[in-house]
């Protein structure tokens, strides 16, 4: 029983969980090869790891490999309220969260007089809705720990489906942050001005990044997935004029990312 209620507990905690320091998945939507919606399971949950090559830090030009853990729920039956995931498309909702790593200015020079930023967790709820060839996506954090900031985002994309262990979702996205966050990550105090050589800068609060995004699932097995990511993101507003990312980054953000999954059925009730 203790197993059980964990188990639970860490599919709702983590749905969908994005990758370490990147921005958030919206493809929990549906996999290519759904969970069986049986008698005998009442909670379907997918764990695994991969990795993803993304910036050092948001606005460099140098890349990093970071973890990617994969952890999703596909189907829960809870008596007497109803189902969440498995074959019904339309509205779900669920917690959200995102890992952004140190900034430590150790590790580039570039970064020098700007002052460690430590890791920042961040949680909050998402939302998704998507039909048979389209989906929404949306989703709203609050920082704990390096930012105490608000971290929005959106997306609207397209769903493909070209055979039944194939689905590849692919279209626009776009962050917003708040002053805290943009202080944080973007602007420049006279103290930081002094130390770096950078000008003094005040990042303000708005659009942080718009972009384009693929996700594409393959099911090797009835359990097993293989996840691909690949996205393009251009900071924008206060993010984008930037002395740190001007002087010593880019506006331009890639990643892309490896992944391999494996789903697990349970029985609860019984």
């Amino acid at each position: 029983m203790t197993l059980r209620l964990v188990c639970i507990a860490a599919a709702i905690c983590g749905l969908a969980a994005p990758a370490l320091a990147a921005d958030e998945d919206w493809d929990g939507g549906y996999d290519a090869a759904p969970a069986a919606e049986s008698t005998t399971t009442d909670l379907s949950i997918r764990i695994g790891i991969g990795g993803v090559v993304q910036p050092d830090w948001e606005g460099s030009n140098d890349y990093e490999i970071v973890p990617w853990p994969i952890v999703s729920l596909e189907y829960l039956r809870l008596p007497g309220i109803g189902t969440v995931g498995g074959r019904t498309v339309g509205f779900s909702i669920g917690p959200s969260f995102n890992f952004v790593g140190e900034r430590d200015p150790s590790s580039d020079p570039a970064l020098t007089g700007l002052g460690t930023v430590d890791s920042a967790f961040e949680f909050g709820l998402r939302a998704i809705y998507e039909v048979n060839n389209w989906g929404a996506y949306a989703a709203l954090r609050q920082g704990f720990g390096g930012h105490d900031g608000l971290v929005g985002e959106a997306a609207l994309y397209a769903v493909w489906r070209p055979t039944d262990v194939f689905v590849v979702r692919a279209g626009p996205n776009v962050t917003y942050a708040s002053a805290d966050y943009f202080d944080t990550y973007f602007s420049v105090t006279p103290v930081q001005s002094f130390r770096s050589g950078l000008p003094v800068y005040s990042a303000g609060s708005g659009f942080k990044s718009a972009g384009i995004q693929a996700l594409a699932t393959y099911s090797l097995t009835e359990k097993v997935d293989l996840h691909f990511r690949a996205g393009y993101d251009r900071l924008v507003s206060g993010a984008a004029d930037s002395p740190i990312v001007t002087t010593a980054g880019s506006r331009d953000q890639f990643s892309a990312g490896l992944g391999l999954s494996y789903r697990i059925d349970l029985d609860l009730y019984d």
